[in-house]
């Protein structure tokens, strides 16, 4: 199981690493963004997975509830992988448009192409699964808290930026949002 955490981990790295040169490469002025403690907030709830991976947490939330097993770590091994690489293909296909926070972008086109066509927040859908493929190969039960604490801050996030959105496109966002699932392919 060792194998598949450090692969696990490997791969968080390098994503990390590939969001942060990519956010600093894509720039382009801002027509109307969340505010700073928005973000604050939801690098907050990061904050808890980052301190959750350091293994200092007590008690019953480090237990092990999933077993070591060839299987599973595979399992959660592909989960992590695709989820990643789902959110990498949404990132660089939203380009110049992507930000950090809820945020409409200077001359900002609607895009319902690539990954937007399967889901309207195919980053966070890839990033949830990511973490739904790190919990399983944990296998600790505060994993899956980590994994509810980050879905509710991205569900926070989606409500807002489709205000923006909403506010933006009009009726072209609504017909994409009867269209294209928020989250979950073919159901949410």
């Amino acid at each position: 199981m060792d194998t598949f955490l450090i692969l696990v981990a490997l791969a968080w790295v390098v994503f990390w690493a590939y969001w942060l040169i990519s956010a600093l490469r894509t720039r382009s002025p801002m027509k109307r963004r969340q505010s700073r403690g928005f973000w604050l907030l939801f690098v907050l709830f990061w904050g808890f997975c980052v301190i959750y991976s350091t293994g200092i947490t007590p008690g019953f939330l480090v237990q092990k509830v999933i077993p070591d097993d060839l299987i599973i770590g595979l399992t959660g091994t592909i989960i992590t992988l695709l989820g990643l690489g789902f959110a990498i293909w949404a990132r660089v296909h939203l380009g110049k448009y992507w930000s950090s926070m809820p945020a409409i972008r200077v001359d900002h086109k609607l895009i319902r192409t690539g990954p937007y066509n399967i889901v309207r927040h195919p980053i966070y859908t890839g990033i949830l699964f990511a973490v739904a493929g790190t919990a399983v190969i944990v296998g600790e039960p505060l994993g899956i808290i980590a994994f509810f604490l980050i879905l509710a801050a991205y569900l926070w996030k989606i409500w807002t930026e489709e205000k923006y959105l909403q506010e933006e496109f009009g009726a072209a966002y609504t017909q994409y949002k009867m269209e294209v699932p928020a989250l979950i392919p073919f159901l949410v």
